[in-house]
């Protein structure tokens, strides 16, 4: 494995990676000492972080590198524009290195593994990475989209314009353009990066693995600064959902966002995955913490709690045929008499509902018997 010192320095982006931060807060206590700073350009500087921020989260991640749903080309060309003002590379330069962060996750090939220290997971790698040997085999998909060819081949102007010039030019309309250019620009610019830079090294790091034994963690605390991306031991596990944090409660607006454009159906097709198979995962997941951390355990309740785990997959499986049964039901609507689809669809139902009680009794016996198992 080459070692850092055996790598060259990719100059270009280190010392925009140090030059940055330095001209963001240098720049920025000037305009606060000098009493020239203007309210709205603190708002313009706020709505940036969040627009390209989400760019990356909802845009980027989501939708271009895990395909979790699909959107119109207005919403497309504002992630492409406002991803861009988060200068962390066009969509295809972001996407082939992520699609290989999950396909080699912890290994060598993985661009950003934890394994090889946080400092080249959070940072390292870039200051390092030769960009002519990237290879955009795994997103030929994506490079067929007219909007994402226009930004990788025209992305340095397109992301010199969108981060530091346009919010100069808004801010100057109330005579701030130096605080647009060194807040809503610099500043800003900084923090985006820092926060995206946390979800590959902070959250394979600090938090609980709750449905996948992989580096990646959940962790609420940096879903805070991430846009909802800290639950990330749960994306790792299920990708293809549009949802990070799937509880109500959590913190997610890239999440939110998503769903409310669906709403104005400007999103469409969000995949999500059933709520039975996520469970059984976090309760195979417990288990093997369970097994490691307790190696006292009877053999009595353990073979229990797995035979409990095997009638919840079994169960899981007969919902899943029931739901596919339900659909193509819906589907053959138009060929059956009104009173005849209401009679069907009503029986249906009624299996599925109870199919999910069954569910639901066997996880509290699981559930149940797991915490005595943990008692012994």
């Amino acid at each position: 494995m080459p070692t850092p010192s055996s790598k060259k320095l990719n100059w270009v982006t280190t010392l925009f990676f140090i030059l940055t931060p330095m001209v963001g807060v240098s720049g920025t206590l000037y305009v606060i000492l000098t009493h020239s700073l203007h309210w709205l350009t603190l708002v313009l500087a706020l709505f940036y972080i969040f627009a390209a921020g989400m760019s990356i989260t909802a845009g980027y991640h989501r939708l271009f590198s895990h395909l979790t749903y699909k959107g119109l080309w207005p919403i497309r060309l504002f992630y492409i524009l406002f991803g861009a003002a988060a200068f962390e590379g066009s969509v295809l330069e972001w996407c082939t290195d992520h699609r290989n962060h999950h396909r080699y996750t912890d290994q060598e090939k993985d661009p950003y593994s934890v394994k090889k220290g946080l400092w080249h997971a959070h940072i390292g790698w870039l200051l390092y990475l030769d960009e002519s040997k990237r290879n955009y085999a795994n997103v030929t998909d994506l490079a067929k989209d007219p909007l994402i060819a226009w930004q990788h081949k025209y992305y340095n102007y397109i992301a010199g314009f969108m981060c530091f010039i346009l919010p100069a030019l808004i801010a100057a309309s109330w005579g701030d353009a130096v605080g647009g250019f060194f807040i809503a620009g610099a500043l800003r610019v900084s923090l985006n990066h820092h926060f995206t830079f946390c979800i590959n090294s902070v959250c394979h790091y600090i938090g609980k693995k709750t449905y996948a034994n992989l580096s990646a963690r959940d962790n609420w605390i940096m879903s805070l600064f991430t846009y909802g991306e800290g639950f990330h031991n749960f994306h790792h596990q299920f990708a293809a959902d549009y949802r990070n944090g799937i509880r109500w409660f959590h913190f997610d607006p890239s999440k939110w966002l998503i769903w409310c454009l669906s709403k104005l159906h400007l999103t469409s097709h969000l995949k999500k995955f059933d709520h039975e198979l996520v469970i059984q995962h976090r309760l195979k997941m417990e288990e093997q913490l369970v097994k490691i951390g307790n190696h006292a355990l009877r053999t009595q309740t353990q073979t229990l709690v797995n035979s409990l785990l095997s009638k919840l997959n079994v169960i899981y499986l007969q919902l899943v045929k029931l739901r596919q049964e339900h659909a193509l039901l819906k589907a053959d609507k138009k060929t059956l008499l009104k009173n005849q689809y209401r009679i069907y669809s009503k029986a249906c139902k009624d299996k599925i509902s109870l199919c999910k009680k069954e569910f639901n009794l066997v996880l509290n016996d699981l559930i149940y018997t797991r915490k005595r198992a943990i008692s012994l």
